[in-house]
């Protein structure tokens, strides 16, 4: 049988907004390690830049895998925060029928 959980709407609310935040965060941060990168590509003239350069590619792999996580948890936390609300409405109507 399964167990009974419950769901705070408020609690699941901020961390919908602090996960909304941190992805805003990563988008822009990347956007400046990607202007660095380009920067110092067209410069770079060494060996170490072969040594390097996927180095890079791997680790913008990884974060555009941590990109769509986050946005697919996002997603995941806004339906929930809808479930939740349209049962609480549901709720108060049928209290005040």
């Amino acid at each position: 049988m399964a167990a009974q959980t419950t769901f705070d709407l408020d609690d699941a609310k901020e961390l919908l907004k602090q996960l909304e935040n941190f992805y805003e965060a990563m988008k822009q941060d990347w956007s400046r390690v990607e202007n660095q990168w380009a920067n110092l590509r067209s410069c770079w003239h060494d060996d170490q830049y072969q040594t390097f350069e996927p180095l890079y590619e791997k680790l913008t792999a990884t974060h555009k895998d941590s990109q769509k996580e986050t946005e697919e948890y996002i997603s995941f936390m806004r339906e929930q925060i809808r479930i939740d609300e349209k049962r609480k409405d549901r709720l108060k109507g049928l209290k005040g029928a």
